[in-house]
């Protein structure tokens, strides 16, 4: 069976070092952390020990990182090989979180919250303690950094979100996240059979902020009333008993039940007026 990793590196240059993130391939690496889901075991390498994990990879069918597709990857390839990671399945925390925010947030910003948990120090501190020859400091480190990215991936995994605090108001808001499950169909799919067929469903809705203190993650059951462009769903819950309107991007789970329902005449009237 193929393994499962969670990867971080640091380097041994800055960007302005090697003349812009065009050329992140001559970073290089100082050290190499890495968790092992199937040893259920951390390794730290140095440079010359980076053909120990190559064959790790070699050997994975599933690596996890933040924001390892357009930093570590491109890190690790002059060291592993063009391609190595091209039939290897690959979840970038990172990439998922940034792609709903519409903004970048840190591996700080999102354990701080989500695991109560902060990083042992930052990138430039381990480029520093590896010029002064501290490397057992820097293989720390990057091994806090995967514990955390590990650790936040299972949150995830288990919860179907994780959390932050906004900078506009210093609120906890949450990010719904899909990784760890397999999505047999996509939720826009059964939304759109669900209104055309008009199927009650019941959903999982990772709600942006838990004010009721019953927390982000609720069951509903909802009729769909209008799917609209924008990825807003317009739609009768059972539990408020009113309209409300929810956003597709925020729907973990969507399943058909054996309840059926019809749209009011004054409902349908406004969808065909607006």
């Amino acid at each position: 069976m193929s393994d499962t990793l969670v990867i971080d590196v640091e380097t041994k240059k800055i960007f302005d070092e090697v003349g812009g993130e065009k050329n992140i391939r001559e970073l290089g690496i100082s050290v190499a952390g890495v968790y092992s889901y199937g040893a259920d075991a951390f390794s730290a390498f140095e440079e010359h020990e980076l053909g120990k994990l190559a064959e790790m990879v070699k050997n994975a069918g599933h690596v996890i990182g933040f924001n390892i597709n357009h930093f570590d990857i491109p890190v690790m390839e002059p060291y592993l090989g063009d391609g190595s990671f091209a039939k290897i399945s690959v979840t970038d925390l990172f990439e998922e979180v940034t792609r709903f925010l519409g903004h970048r947030v840190s591996l700080q910003a999102l354990v701080k919250v989500t695991l109560k948990a902060s990083k042992s120090g930052h990138g430039l501190e381990a480029l520093k303690w590896f010029r002064e020859g501290r490397v057992e400091e820097v293989k720390k480190y990057c091994l806090d950094d995967v514990r955390l990215t590990r650790d936040l991936y299972e949150y995830g995994k288990k919860n179907g979100h994780v959390l932050f605090e906004s900078n506009r108001d210093g609120s906890i808001r949450s990010v719904p996240v899909s990784w760890g499950k397999e999505i047999k169909q996509p939720v826009a799919g059964i939304l759109e059979e669900a209104l055309s067929g008009r199927r009650r469903l019941a959903i999982e809705y990772i709600s942006s902020s838990d004010s009721d203190g019953l927390g982000f993650r609720k069951s509903r059951l909802i009729d769909v009333y209008r799917i609209k462009p924008n990825g807003e769903i317009e739609a009768f819950c059972h539990l408020r008993n009113g309209v409300r309107i929810f956003r597709m991007n925020r729907i973990a789970r969507a399943e058909l039940t054996a309840g059926t329902y019809a749209i009011p005449s004054d409902v349908q009237g406004s969808l065909f007026t607006r």
